[in-house]
């Protein structure tokens, strides 16, 4: 018995990692000879156009939006669709997407279910957090930790709970280093331009950057525009660039000497691992597990344990003035390639429905 028949939902096609890894994976499932269906809320956000052929899109009518209680909604009239669908197992690709299991269950009492934890699951601090993460996922019958460090701290919060840690996979197709025609740094910045990502990190890092360097921003989001009001107010002199959301980014990164991560906290992020297999070096601040994996050897640049600008600048100067070794840092991603990780999954999904 598999997972023949694979059921993805996602509230819509938001340009972020979550609906992109599942894209992703969609597609590399269905070029495994599954049937897999992608049933969503509504077509909007941007990723429509990239679910390729070879998998099914079914839209809720009328669409539902996110919003206020908008999960709870989307549950109840995906239940709907459930029965005609008539899933192995329903994949819920993120943290987000979480809320949906128990009216999933209540929809389809025989539901197998999956949940990708895409970042911690509870907020430090949070109150009642753990209580609450208990509940919403009481109905999961697997949980698939994108790191090894998330599944312990899973194990600790669900014990007796099926948890897996399973890579998110890579898709960049690597280039050829651009020749940097100035004397400046060329540092990359990649994300939703909101609180959890603090892009405004990323600014107080170039003002306090002791070498001539260059800040280029990929993404959107809710603080564009105190970003580019924190820019004019500063003066930096064409040193920083927001380019807004782009969906190709191999271009960018063959033009870059690092790419910096300013999260706050991450399950894994992916544009970690598609630097470092463009042989690109990362100086990230300490927002994941995955992190200390991944960075393995001080050419694939540096975990900055403080959030004090200087310390980011400081480590951004080190790892760009040392030497490339892309070869080394392209071996270094070997575990996330696309179609091992699709396979890892499929495995999992597999298990999970024999044992249901």
């Amino acid at each position: 018995m598999t997972a023949q028949r694979i059921l993805i939902c996602v509230h819509d096609f938001s340009r972020g990692g979550t609906e992109r890894i599942a894209i992703g994976l969609a597609a590399d499932w269905a070029q495994a000879g599954r049937d897999v269906t992608i049933l969503c809320g509504n077509v909007e956000g941007g990723l429509r156009d990239t679910v390729r052929d070879n998998v099914k899109v079914v839209p809720l009518e009328p669409p539902i939006r996110r919003g206020l209680f908008s999960r709870w909604r989307l549950a109840r009239a995906m239940g709907k669709h459930l029965a005609s669908l008539k899933p192995d197992v329903i994949f819920l690709p993120g943290n987000f997407h979480s809320f949906l299991a128990n009216g999933l269950r209540a929809s389809l009492p025989s539901a197998v279910i999956a949940l990708k934890i895409s970042n911690p699951p509870v907020p430090k601090g949070a109150p009642f957090g753990v209580a609450i993460f208990r509940h919403v996922t009481g109905a999961v019958d697997g949980f698939a930790a994108m790191n090894c460090g998330l599944a312990r701290e899973l194990k600790a919060m669900l014990p007796g709970r099926n948890i897996v840690a399973l890579h998110d996979p890579v898709f960049v197709a690597p280039r050829a280093p651009v020749p940097r025609r100035d004397s400046r740094w060329r540092i990359l910045w990649i994300g939703r331009l909101e609180r959890q990502k603090d892009p405004h990190l990323a600014l107080e890092v170039m003002a306090a950057m002791a070498a001539p360097a260059h800040l280029t921003m990929l993404g959107e989001g809710a603080l564009r525009e105190s970003l580019q009001q924190r820019i004019s107010a500063v003066n930096f002199g064409g040193s920083v660039t927001l380019t807004g959301y782009e969906p190709e980014i191999e271009s960018h990164l063959a033009n870059a000497d690092a790419l910096l991560i300013t999260s706050r906290y991450e399950g894994g992020p992916a544009v970690a691992v598609e630097a470092l297999a463009q042989g690109v070096p990362v100086v990230s601040t300490d927002c994941s597990f995955l992190l200390h994996d991944l960075i393995a050897c001080p050419e694939a640049g540096r975990v900055v344990t403080s959030r004090e600008p200087g310390a980011l600048a400081t480590a951004l100067l080190e790892v760009c003035a040392a030497p490339r070794a892309p070869e080394k840092l392209r071996a270094l991603t070997t575990p996330f390639e696309a179609q091992v990780c699709a396979g890892a999954y499929l495995d999992w999904l597999d298990g999970l429905v024999r044992h249901g």
